[in-house]
């Protein structure tokens, strides 16, 4: 698939660009006010625990008091322009997935932020693959059999976290790449989803490793295919759709921070140091491992790079299902 790169992308990798070239003056001071991480999750769900162990870490290696701020809603939006409209002193993080950073960009009519006018990215912090899961009860026990049983109608109904996100944008290539008959259930995040699956009132969805995978090693989900660019180590024998035939059918959960806009370049890098020492800490890449993701944090300027080209596929993607939001 062809990906293009558009000026608002391109406005991405020329910040981050120069911020790499930039000189290390020396190591910025983040002692005497708090630094805030701005989560767009609500608190006790699996994004929220993602990053207050990070949170923890940074808090302890750089000295510094941390503070979580969980700012949930439209998609994202409402943490992302309250960030905004701090000052870009380096004391007040944004953290995010996909969804906010790489998809709002092209799914909203009218969005209250522009990612390469108001931030500037810091790293990424994790990778996960997806997995096509589908109830332990259910008749189905491969992926092919999964796209037999969408042939005709009725079809098959698939789960996401709402209209937009990304295992619906995920269903709705599936259905242009392979003609199925597919009905779209929007949920108000993964927990309800997945149990509407286990119970039998959903055929499939394709979720995120750390959400389904403790179902599916439970038992009470099977594993039909890993959306991602290696299988799972806990799930061996589950193949992945490249070795399938569908290599253009990727999905992979990812998470990171930017900051805001404006912020010096000695900051920047003393924040990213910060993070990424946080991230790549036994305890957190210990847990991170347990739940099915990696750790894998970059440079300014590879995130950057990295969030030009998410922005540019999802846009493709977008715009071939015509789906939009106000």
């Amino acid at each position: 698939m062809a990906i293009l790169i558009s000026r608002r992308h391109l406005a991405v990798l020329g910040a981050t660009a120069a911020l790499s070239g930039a000189p290390r003056a020396g190591a910025q001071e983040l002692s005497g006010k708090s630094v805030t991480w701005v989560v767009p999750y609500a608190p006790g769900g699996f994004g929220d625990g993602l990053v207050r162990l990070v949170a923890q870490k940074m808090a302890e290696s750089a000295k510094v008091n941390v503070v979580v701020d969980n700012r949930p809603g439209a998609g994202g939006q409402i943490a992302a322009t309250y960030v905004k409209q701090q000052p870009p002193d380096g004391h007040t993080l944004f953290y995010g997935d996909v969804g906010p950073f790489t998809i709002n960009a092209n799914l909203y009519r009218k969005l209250s932020y522009d990612m390469a006018r108001d931030f500037t990215p810091l790293t990424r912090m994790m990778k996960s693959p997806s997995i096509v899961v589908v109830g332990a009860q259910s008749s189905i026990v491969d992926f092919k059999g999964l796209l037999l049983a969408a042939k005709g109608p009725p079809g098959l109904s698939f789960g996401s976290y709402g209209t937009g996100s990304a295992p619906h944008l995920w269903g709705e290539m599936l259905r242009r790449h392979s003609g199925l008959e597919l009905v779209h259930v929007p949920y108000r995040g993964a927990a309800p989803a997945l149990q509407d699956l286990m119970s039998g009132r959903l055929d499939f969805m394709p979720d995120v490793a750390p959400n389904s995978l403790p179902y599916v090693l439970d038992g009470k989900l099977r594993a039909l295919a890993v959306i991602g660019d290696k299988r799972l180590p806990q799930l061996p024998a589950v193949p992945m759709l490249g070795e399938l035939g569908y290599p253009d059918l990727l999905m992979e959960g990812w998470n990171g921070v930017v900051v805001r806009s404006g912020t010096t370049a000695p900051m920047l890098h003393r924040l990213h140091d910060e993070v990424v020492k946080a991230v790549q800490h036994p305890d957190v890449a210990s847990r991170y491992t347990q739940m099915g993701l990696e750790v894998a944090p970059m440079s300014m300027e590879d995130f950057g790079n990295f969030i030009a080209a998410q922005t540019a596929r999802w846009e493709e993607v977008i715009r071939n299902t015509g789906i939009a939001l106000d």
